[in-house]
């Protein structure tokens, strides 16, 4: 039940996502200034490597507009006889696409040179970025270990899963793991997207006491429909958390030692860029054993904002992560912060 909530919820937010008007390149919102320290690394260590990238991209880009003005001098000799044979099969009770299909594969011939600068600079720019923040590692095409994850109730039941830029790293001894996701389930030849957005996994050095789960509200009869896996509600002192999230635990005193106002208040944070950097809908998360798992969904693509019609040596066009890897960070730290605190509390508690 929760799962078809969760999929309805996130229809509703794609409608409002699609009202919303566009403030920024490719939908999303309007990106943060470079900041001075990360500007600085891209000159020293980024900004070196780009002739060959720049040399890539005004290739492709030529290829891309001789493709482009052919195709219009002379596409009508492909698809003009393709709509011709569409008429004639439909005149004779027969519905056929071979117009669009002549449309589409001119399409892919005309952008495949884009697909190709896109892929050459994720392989040749992508890992210095991420390694500009730290000992952090990228795959262009790898993903979280998700038979790791099975016990996590806020990961959907899927039969088949795709994904793309794959993070790793640690941060003050806690290891986290970045993908964007796609899951879908198949029901006899029916498919369904169960997840499209992102999965980050914390590995804490430690294990949580208790099963804590944050998911999004449907309402009071919502929330109802959807149950609570046998864990208690919890009500926390943050009001804005309170109307966004459902939280749910085996142990509500500990919860509310886990989400305090600034745990609460990074999540929100976290939630807020999504929504206005990659058109983001909403996430859930769980804190079980060592680990804690972030699904955010989101309708957008949050690193490719790499464009074939800006320059290369363009900074301000740089993928944009400095924000989204200075979230995570933010959150590891403050989680660990929130749990040292939670401990010291309960050594308190236990001596006195």
């Amino acid at each position: 039940m929760r799962q078809f909530l969760n999929t309805f919820f996130q229809a509703k937010e794609a409608v409002q996502q699609l009202a919303r008007p566009s403030t920024g390149s490719a939908g999303q919102g309007a990106p943060r200034p470079l900041s001075e320290e990360f500007r600085q690394l891209l000159e020293t260590r980024v900004v070196p490597l780009l002739a060959p990238l720049e040399n890539f991209r005004l290739h492709k880009l030529g290829q891309k507009s001789w493709r482009k003005t052919w195709f219009l001098r002379l596409g009508w000799l492909l698809y003009l006889p393709a709509l011709a044979l569409d008429i004639v099969m439909l005149e004779d009770g027969e519905l056929t696409m071979y117009t669009l299909l002549v449309l589409l594969a001119a399409v892919i011939w005309v952008f495949y040179p884009e697909i190709q600068y896109v892929r050459h600079y994720k392989q040749k720019l992508m890992p210095v970025l991420v390694q500009a923040f730290g000992d952090y590692h990228y795959s262009e095409d790898g993903c979280v270990d998700l038979d790791a994850l099975k016990s996590f109730e806020i990961l959907p039941v899927y039969s088949s899963k795709s994904s793309e830029d794959y993070i790793r790293g640690s941060v003050e001894e806690v290891g986290f793991e970045f993908c964007e996701l796609k899951l879908e389930r198949r029901a006899n030849r029916n498919r369904t997207n169960v997840h499209r957005g992102a999965i980050l996994v914390m590995t804490m050095p430690f294990e949580f006491p208790a099963v804590t789960v944050v998911q999004p509200d449907f309402g009071r009869v919502g929330n109802l429909l959807a149950g609570s896996g046998g864990r208690e509600r919890v009500t926390l002192a943050h009001p804005e958390f309170g109307q966004r999230y459902d939280v749910t635990a085996d142990d509500p005193e500990y919860a509310r030692h886990l989400l305090t106002p600034a745990m609460a208040e990074r999540i929100i944070e976290l939630d807020d860029l999504f929504r206005a950097r990659a058109q983001g809908s909403g996430l859930s998360c769980e804190f079980r054993g060592n680990r804690v798992v972030f699904l955010l969904s989101y309708f957008g693509d949050l690193l490719d904002t790499i464009d074939i019609d800006v320059s290369a040596y363009d900074l301000e066009h740089m993928p944009l992560i400095e924000q989204e890897l200075a979230m995570v960070t933010g959150m590891v730290r403050q989680l660990k912060l929130d749990w040292l605190a939670s401990r010291h509390t309960g050594a308190w508690r236990a001596s006195s």
